[in-house]
This record gives C-alpha cells, sequence and structure tokens, in this order.
C-alpha cells in the first residue's frame, strides 16, 4: 500500500523515471508489486505520452502473472487515443473482451470521445448502440461526449436529436451537455436557438455557469451583437453568477472588433476595479483595437502599462503593434520595437518577419527587405507561402519585377543551401 501511495504521487508529479525505479525497488526488496501498481505505472506513463512504454508494461505484469483489470485497460485505451493511436485502441477493446474483461462506462466513454475528436462521429454514435445493446450502461458524460462531438463537426440537428433521447431514456443532462450545444448552435449560425436553450435549461432548474454565458457573449460578439452581449453580462452578475477575465476578454475584444475603444478601456477599468486581474490576451485585444483605430500612440502606452503592472507581452502583442506601426509608416519604431522584443527575451515568429517584410515593401524599402531576409530568416524562422507572396506581390506592385526574382531566387538559394 505504502509503495503503491508513493508511486501514484510521482506519477502524478510527473516524475516516471524514479516511479519506475521504485517499482523495481519494490521487486528487489521482496515486495510484490500489484495490479493497483501496475495500473497506477501504465496510467502515469499513457498521461505522459510514453504509450509503447506503458504497452511494454501491460505484458511485463501478464508475464509475472498479474492479471490487469478494466482500469488498466482504460489507462492505455485513453493514451492511445490522446496520441494518434485511435485504431489500435479499438483492438485492444477487442483484445480485453476477448481476454475477458468487460469494459465499463468509463472505458466506452474514453473510446467515444477519442472518436469524436479524430472526427470519426458515425463510429461513435455505433459504439453507443453496441455498448447499449450489450446491456452496458451509458451515463449523462457518455451523451455530452457524443453531443458535443456531434457539434464540434457541425451536425447540430443530430445533436438536438440525441439531447431528446437521453432525456426520453431518463437521463438528466448537465451544464456541460447544454453548454456544448449553445456553443454548436452560437458557431454554426443559431445564435437566437441558443438564446433559447439558454431559457430552457434555466426553465429545467439546470443553472448555467460562467462557461456557458461565456460561449454564448462570444457568440452575440462575433454575430456584432455587443448590446446584447453587455446586457448578458448584467444579466449573469444580477443572476450571482461571478464574471472572469475570460468573460471581460471577450467583451473587451468584441468591443475593439466593432471599433468601440473607449467603452473597452472603461470595461478595462471595471474589472480592475471589481478585482478581476487582466492577462495578455486582454491587453492585446485593447492593443490591437488601438491600432486599428487611429490610437497608435496610446496602444504604446497600454503596452508600457501592462508590463510596469506586471503583465509579459507574448510575440503575438509585438506583432500587432509591430503590424500597427508599419500600417502607419512608422517603419523605424517598428524596427526599433523588433530590437526590443528581443533584447528582452521574446523569439519573433514567421508572422513578425511576414508583417515587416510587408510593411518595408510598401514603404518601398527594398533594401532594408533584402537586409531583413538575409540577417534574420536564418536566425529565427524558415519562410512560408506568405513571405514569398508579400515580397513577389510588392515588389511587382513597384515594377521591380526583376528584383522580385533576384530576391526570390536568394531567398531559395539560401534556404536550400544552408
Amino acid at each position: 500500500m505504502t509503495y503503491n501511495i508513493l508511486i501514484d504521487g510521482l506519477c502524478k508529479n510527473a516524475k516516471i523515471e524514479k516511479a519506475m525505479e521504485l517499482l523495481h525497488s519494490m521487486k528487489s526488496e521482496g515486495h510484490e508489486p500489484d495490479v493497483v501498481t501496475y495500473s497506477i505505472l501504465i496510467d502515469g506513463l499513457c498521461k505522459n505520452a510514453k504509450i509503447e512504454r506503458g504497452m511494454e508494461l501491460l505484458h511485463s505484469m501478464k508475464s509475472e502473472g498479474h492479471k490487469p483489470n478494466v482500469v488498466t485497460y482504460s489507462s492505455l485505451i485513453d493514451g492511445l487515443c490522446k496520441h494518434g493511436g485511435i485504431e489500435r485502441a479499438m483492438i485492444l477493446l477487442h483484445t480485453m473482451k476477448s481476454e475477458g474483461y468487460e469494459p465499463d462506462v468509463v472505458t466506452y466513454s474514453i473510446l467515444i470521445d477519442g472518436l469524436c475528436k479524430h472526427g470519426d462521429i458515425e463510429r461513435a454514435m455505433e459504439l453507443l448502440h453496441r455498448m447499449k445493446s450489450e446491456g452496458h450502461e451509458h451515463n449523462v458524460v457518455t451523451y455530452s461526449i457524443l453531443i458535443d462531438g456531434l457539434c464540434k463537426n457541425a451536425k447540430i440537428e443530430r445533436a438536438m436529436k440525441l439531447l431528446h433521447s437521453m432525456k426520453s431514456e431518463g437521463h438528466k443532462p448537465n451544464v456541460v451537455t447544454y453548454s456544448s450545444l449553445i456553443d454548436g448552435l452560437c458557431k454554426h449560425g443559431g445564435i437566437e436557438r441558443a438564446m433559447i436553450l439558454l431559457h430552457t435549461m434555466k426553465s429545467e432548474g439546470y443553472k448555467p455557469n460562467v462557461v456557458t454565458y461565456n460561449i454564448l457573449i462570444d457568440g452575440l460578439c462575433k454575430h456584432g451583437e455587443i448590446e446584447r452581449a453587455m446586457e448578458l453580462l448584467h444579466r449573469m452578475k444580477s443572476e450571482g453568477h461571478e464574471p472572469n477575465v475570460v468573460t471581460y476578454s471577450i467583451l473587451i475584444d468584441g468591443l475593439c472588433k466593432n471599433a468601440k475603444i473607449e467603452r473597452a478601456m472603461e470595461l478595462l477599468h471595471s474589472m480592475k476595479s471589481e478585482g478581476h486581474k487582466p492577462d495578455v490576451v486582454t491587453y492585446s485585444s485593447l492593443i490591437d483595437g488601438l491600432c486599428k483605430h487611429g490610437g497608435i500612440e496610446r496602444a504604446i502606452i497600454l503596452l508600457h502599462t501592462m508590463k510596469s503592472e506586471g503583465y509579459e507581452p507574448n510575440v503575438v502583442t509585438y506583432n500587432i503593434l509591430i503590424d500597427g506601426l508599419c500600417k502607419h509608416g512608422e517603419i523605424e519604431r517598428a524596427m526599433e520595437l523588433l530590437h526590443s522584443m528581443k533584447s528582452e527575451g521574446h523569439e519573433p515568429d514567421v508572422v513578425t518577419c511576414n508583417i515587416l517584410i510587408d510593411g518595408l515593401c510598401k514603404n518601398d524599402e527594398i533594401e532594408k527587405v533584402k537586409e531583413l531576409v538575409h540577417s534574420m530568416i536564418p536566425e529565427w524562422y524558415e519562410p512560408n507561402a506568405v513571405t514569398y507572396s508579400n515580397l513577389i506581390v510588392n515588389l511587382c506592385k513597384n515594377g521591380e519585377t526583376a528584383k522580385a526574382k533576384e530576391l526570390l531566387y536568394k531567398i531559395s538559394s539560401m534556404i536550400f543551401e544552408g
């Protein structure tokens, strides 16, 4: 028992090698591991993407006369599903059944989830019917997984039918079930039906949570329904549901995308005054809004503000600002910002370079494009189709087709030779 507790603790802290060492120590000291020991280790290996070693340990325990159980197999099936081995997971289901080990609702739910995440909805539905026909109990988790899978694959009507089926069979949906359906409706043109479903779940006694509200607020924002999104924020507060940083970030982004920058700034101050800390996503949305709606100087100030408050910008934040500066013709300041981000330990990416190439080309800084390409491509990224497209289109627009060909040739040579 003591060894199992220690091994479990090591596995939960991702110290798999030490857990394996402890297995060998207990054996050498004459302590016999049991099915729980092996199941803990197999689960730990699978959760750390060491699937082959998990499979090897299954064979070892069998060869030593230890019989696995449904938990052992379920852990392996889960690992295979999550790390690209869905077909092997299906085979392992048949193996465990052929060896006399009966899968339970957890095993089936894991497999159904794996099939859904691989976009194999029909096989997931077949597996539900099979577990029913074999007399295996299915629960709200099984149905919620399938409903979520159907919604993520844009099969909203089938998801709605499955909701009615589960209810008619006496299975009560939960907040996760409803949230998945609301998300699916929001993403596939059914915002009004999503709002109706919110009222339905509440009338049936199911309380929406912050995730449900965030989904709906995001859906309303993406449909340009900012006022209704703000109303929903006030309603969730009045009903005692506490918004979180995600709620505020969604709304701030929505306001910025609809050119309501001042209201977005006000909402930032409101969330702070209510004790909610913004994050890099919140600030990046505001900086993006300011850049796109004539507030580049305020965007630069906001960058300094977030840093002074202890929020570290990321490559996305810098890319937004560099793009904003380039679009305002502030190429020198964009280049300075590039050097600042590098000096602060933030690595530029392919997007950074594409933004700069586009900005330099549009400002006829062809020589600087060449310098950028020669000095930075080998250092921090491999160019993509956008890079080449920007170069060719912008050079050709400037009537410099010869230079476009020459530069393209030089970049190609540099990449293929180096």
